[in-house]
């Protein structure tokens, strides 16, 4: 083997080991959501999930600069049969104060105010024992599972103001049952609210796909 191929050998051998882990272009820098956890609390079904790549470096420099980025979740509640049995659309708004430096997540029955981005990025970027629906409307034995999908969209003032206030009507994340035919009018759910503000070409950096939990009955949630 010559001298160069020697070189050029070890130099690939100190790459992978130094590197062992390293995320290529197109590879782990997608949201997803991972550990999407069902529980019982008080009993209602509820569910905890935790976020990734959620606030890439163009997010939080949007949100330093000023203009608010609104993060929208939606979650449904499936049975065996693929039928959606229940529905919540969780929507906050993160806000950050150019003079007082301090970061403020509103929800639409808290707001919350943090002075560093990591712990904007630990409060936002997870659900916690998010209520579903009470588990008397749902038989014990039957076979569940629940799909989650998140969203970041940076949102300029003019459009912030025409939207947040909608995102955040506490009307907007009551749960829905499958049987309940009521209309709500309009919707903005998670595709339409990426595609009101982003490029079709730039969709995948701000939302992620679906995700499912593992099946579960009611039963094993305990009480």
């Amino acid at each position: 083997m010559s001298a160069f191929a020697n070189r050029f050998l070890l130099v690939l051998l100190l790459t992978i080991s130094v590197c062992p882990g390293r995320a290529f272009p197109g590879e782990g820098s997608k949201i997803r959501i991972r550990e999407i956890v069902p529980g019982m609390s008080g009993g209602f079904v509820t569910v905890s999930a935790q976020f990734q790549n959620l606030f890439s470096n163009r997010i939080i420099g949007t949100i330093q600069s000023g203009l608010p980025s609104v993060i929208q979740v939606e979650v449904n509640l499936k049975d065996d049969r693929d039928r959606r049995v229940a529905r919540r659309r969780i929507s906050q708004t993160i806000f950050f104060d150019i003079w007082e430096e301090r970061y403020t997540v509103r929800r639409p029955d808290s707001v919350a105010v943090f002075a560093k981005i990591d712990d904007v990025k630990r409060a936002a970027g997870m659900l916690e024992n998010e209520v579903l629906l009470s588990a008397d409307q749902l038989p014990q034995s039957e076979n569940y599972s629940i799909q989650i999908r998140v969203g970041i969209i940076p949102i300029s003032s003019s459009q912030a103001e025409k939207v947040t206030d909608w995102l955040l009507d506490p009307n907007q994340t009551e749960e829905y049952l499958a049987s309940d035919n009521r209309s709500s009018g309009f919707e903005l759910n998670l595709n339409r609210l990426v595609s009101f503000f982003v490029s079709s070409r730039k969709k995948s950096n701000y939302a992620s796909e679906w995700f499912f939990s593992e099946k579960f009955t009611i039963g094993d949630l305990g009480q």
